[in-house]
């Protein structure tokens, strides 16, 4: 990919970029369509800003690519869909499920509440028999996980009022040990999920996410929940090579600095240069998503060059060790990339910040501007 043809193109005031491939993003998409069960269907997961990778444009296309069911975690994200996909065939799930003084908003806007208790399902049952109609819902019964969804005696005191007056969609889970494929976390919550299924009189199902699709055909039941996999994370081993990765992450050259043995760089001096070197700064800090805490870990690349971050992380700055770079690359304004598919990727930087990709790509701030490739059709 010659990413410098897009970056060329970015406004000379713009400091960060992110280039995301929305072609990539329709190959994961089928990827996961691939390895699928005969006669299970693929959601997508777009909560989050679709892992900050932008709820709009990806929902767009993966509409185009045949999703027709959408997951989102609050209303107002599921308002934000509904707007960009007004098609009646496009069914909305809200995860957190319906409050007091929602229910005539999730109707309006035609959310589907994903209920995960009995207060939760007394209130959509009382709408539905406020119109004398039987309103689509979905439920979540928890298996293991202890966050969301039904517990044993939950479901005894609303299942009657949940199969008599409302529309099951489908029954759903959670897997809470789905990224490591010895756990026996992952039979026992199927095996639950299967026992509260035969209460519900064996409804569509669906309790697998990216993880738990990847460990078989058992986990996969009538419809799955990708969310990683669309935008081209693999945690697991077994799962690496199957997605392509989606994004890039760029920033500007705003200072550069030829630096004496023992000279210090940022806040509370904790990098001590060992020998003269040269550092860059790029435009790019915690305020767009890179945590302090991050700091000396991570790297950028130019001029074909690993270039080590020092110091500490600030607000609006990473500075970086470009000792080793040619001094043409080290002009003002030359772009800096601070991950480079497909060899180093948001998921390999993840790895050795420690956290996982998508708390980098859910924390990118407003002034790092997304740049879609592919999406010549949207």
């Amino acid at each position: 990919m010659d990413f410098q043809k897009v970056l060329d193109k970015v406004a000379p005031q713009v400091l960060s970029v992110a280039v995301i491939n929305l072609d990539n993003i329709a190959y994961n998409y089928h990827k996961v369509e691939d390895v699928l069960a005969k006669g299970a269907i693929a959601s997508a997961v777009v909560k989050g800003n679709s892992y900050g990778f932008g709820a709009v444009p990806i929902s767009k296309r993966l509409y185009k690519e045949g999703c027709r069911n959408f997951f989102v975690a609050t209303i107002d994200e599921g308002i934000e869909i509904r707007n960009t996909l007004p098609d009646e065939n496009v069914k909305i799930f809200v995860l957190s499920g319906v409050f007091e003084n929602t229910e005539d908003i999730l109707l309006k806007y035609k959310l589907v509440p994903v209920l995960n208790n009995w207060i939760q399902a007394d209130l959509w049952v009382k709408k539905s028999k406020t119109l004398n109609k039987k309103l689509d819902v979905a439920v979540h019964v928890d298996t293991g996980m202890s966050r969301n969804g039904f517990l044993e005696e939950d479901e005894h005191h609303s299942l009657s009022d949940i199969l008599n007056n409302l529309n099951l969609l489908f029954v759903m889970s959670h897997l809470a040990c789905a990224d490591d494929v010895s756990s026996e976390m992952n039979k026992k919550q199927l095996e639950r999920f299967k026992v509260a299924l035969k209460k519900f009189g064996n409804p569509v199902s669906c309790l697998s996410a990216t993880n738990g699709i990847f460990l078989g055909k058992d986990y996969q039941f009538d419809m799955v929940r990708p969310g990683k996999a669309i935008y081209g994370f693999c945690i697991r081993e077994d799962m690496i090579g199957v997605v392509k990765p989606v994004m890039d992450i760029f920033s500007r050259i705003v200072q550069v600095n030829h630096l004496k043995k023992g000279d210090t760089i940022g806040y509370g001096s904790t990098f001590i240069a060992p020998r003269n070197m040269t550092s860059i700064t790029i435009g790019i800090g915690y305020s767009d998503g890179f945590m302090r805490k991050f700091s000396g870990f991570g790297c950028g690349f130019l001029g074909g060059k690993r270039l080590p971050m020092v110091g500490r992380i600030s607000m609006d700055y990473i500075t970086l060790d470009a000792s080793e770079v040619d001094e043409k690359y080290l002009k003002l304004g030359n772009w800096v990339a601070l991950t480079h598919s497909p060899d180093y990727t948001v998921e390999k930087w993840a790895l050795e910040l420690g956290t996982i990709p998508h708390e980098i790509t859910c924390r990118l701030g407003s002034r790092v501007e997304k740049i879609y490739i592919g999406n010549d059709d949207l």
